[in-house]
């Protein structure tokens, strides 16, 4: 390559740099802009209360309410799950003995349906602010298809995907992969399904489940009401919203020179900002899972450091963060009946956060010990269940409740 060429290459690489991050600053400016709008917008707006708004719903959260749906049932039939899973999934799916088990269960899978002939993931992105959890036991829909086959022994063909993500997307290409570089992804296209809660899952509430709840079910029908108002609200669809949207459009239009005449134009232009906001929006998704980390791998040392003052003569293990995995975990290993057993807390995700404790087999011993009485004792005491691969029993927690959860164990533990 010529001498000039070479600096052709560079100077042109420089000014696509350049380019790169005057547009940034643009739209930096423009959501500026745009929140000093919204914000004024926003005080405007007439009174109105959901309860799922103010409780601040997380991906959890919805997933315990879809799943509560999921399990009513009328004369013995599950009616909601039989129509999502056929009228919205479009699986031809029969249901017999259909089990919606606890959210974020069976190896942390946030919707599990179990049946007789087959199995359901529902992988829940609804806020879409935690992305694919992949590491290197492979990535999140591998591990939740290998757990499904190794633990719960189904076979592969009996294993359906749906994936719900905020707005229309698939999950990436990497979650698919296992520890091995297998790729699920093929094997499973015909029992996959990515359903968007906007285009999908909001749609089939509001039009085809609400309708025909009998509203002298009050329960069900306010909570399904009060759940489709509260998607309406995070997809800005509610009626009382429109004038602030109108405005808020309107400001768009005239920052990013769009006019209603050139539809083509127009819509290339925000193809573009959007794909850069995108950009910047994972960029500050990134900052915010490190700080999130940050804060609880502190909180984990602060921890580990008050199990060293209340329990100084018991052996504390842990596990901190690891290269490319999310897990951490502390505790304290003890003996029933000369077998060995942890008392432990564990967070396998910052960004929620999800914390969870319990006794596992962590640290302690390759296999499970069967059940005995003194356990068993423990565990129903505790209100542990759920036993998995590592876990004879488990619970969540949170952040404000963790340590007073595991040291409440650990002294039943020890006692």
């Amino acid at each position: 390559m010529e001498l000039q060429q070479f600096k052709e290459i560079i100077n042109l690489s420089n000014s696509l740099e350049q380019k790169r991050r005057k547009g940034i600053s643009f739209l930096i400016r423009l959501t500026k802009n745009f929140g000093h709008i919204y914000k004024e917008e926003l005080a405007k707006l007439p009174y109105h209360i959901n309860l799922i708004d103010e409780l601040h719903a997380d991906e959890n959260a919805h997933s315990r309410i879809f799943a509560k749906f999921l399990r009513y049932q009328e004369n013995s039939k599950f009616v909601f799950l039989e129509k999502f899973l056929n009228d919205v999934c479009l699986f031809d799916l029969t249901t017999e003995k259909p089990e919606v088990k606890k959210v974020d269960s069976c190896g942390r899978i946030d919707i599990p349906i179990f049946d007789n002939k087959y199995v359901v993931v529902i992988e829940n992105k609804v806020t879409d602010k935690a992305p694919d959890q992949n590491n290197s036991h492979g990535g999140q829909l591998a591990r939740y298809i290998e757990t499904l086959k190794n633990i719960y022994n189904r076979k592969l063909e009996e294993i359906y995907v749906v994936y719900t993500p905020k707005f229309t997307r698939n999950p990436s290409s990497e979650s698919w992969v296992d520890k091995n570089n297998f790729s699920y992804k093929k094997k499973i296209s015909n029992r996959f399904r990515s359903l968007s809660y906007r285009d999908n899952i909001y749609p089939w509430l509001k039009y085809e489940i609400l309708p025909h709840i009998n509203k002298n079910n009050i329960y069900l029908y306010s909570a399904v009401e009060q759940y489709i108002d509260h998607l309406e609200g995070i997809f800005s669809l509610r009626t009382i919203n429109q004038p602030m949207n109108m405005k808020l459009q309107e400001f768009i239009k005239q920052e990013l020179g769009i006019e209603d005449s050139n539809l083509e134009e127009s819509i290339e232009i925000l193809s573009e900002k959007e794909d850069e906001l995108n950009s910047i929006l994972n960029q500050i998704q990134q900052l915010k899972s490190n700080y999130k980390k940050e804060i609880i791998k502190n909180l984990f040392i602060e921890w580990k450091e008050m199990l060293q003052l209340d329990f100084p003569n018991q052996q504390i293990v842990r596990d901190s963060f690891k290269i490319d995995q999310n897990i951490i975990n502390l505790g304290i290993q003890f003996n029933i009946e000369n077998k060995k057993f942890v008392a432990i807390i564990e967070c396998n995700d910052c960004d929620k956060p999800n914390l969870y404790f319990g006794i596992g087999r962590h640290y302690s011993s390759k296999e499970k010990f069967e059940l005995n009485d003194k356990l068993n004792d423990l565990l129903e005491n505790n209100e542990l269940s759920e036993p998995e691969n590592f876990w004879y029993g488990w619970r969540f927690t949170s952040i404000e409740r963790g340590y007073f959860d595991l040291k409440k164990l650990i002294s039943n533990s020890i006692s």
